[in-house]
């Protein structure tokens, strides 16, 4: 299955899977709409699998936002997980 983003009311809706194949797509596109936004928010109810490129790919996300001081935002099934996930491999 491909990947899609859809953008719905400035919430980014990913839908299929996220792995190494098109992780490049995904960072780019994403670092694009975070230079003209002031926060970010990824819904991934539809995202069906991710591999660890694809959380990498988030965890990448989330430095960006940190060092621009714009919120970030990950909803939807499994938001937790990836949240937790890169969360700590920052701390560490």
């Amino acid at each position: 299955m491909a990947l899609e983003i859809t953008n719905s009311l400035n919430t980014f809706k990913v839908t299929g899977v996220l792995n190494k194949t098109n992780v490049k797509k995904f960072q780019i596109y994403f670092q694009d709409i975070f230079s003209t936004t002031n926060e970010l928010v990824i819904n991934i109810d539809e995202l069906k699998s991710i591999d660890r490129e694809g959380v990498s790919a988030f965890e990448n996300i989330y430095k960006q936002s940190l060092k621009a001081h714009k919120p970030f935002f990950i909803t939807g099934i499994g938001s937790k997980e990836i949240f937790d996930d890169i969360t700590t491999i920052d701390a560490a």
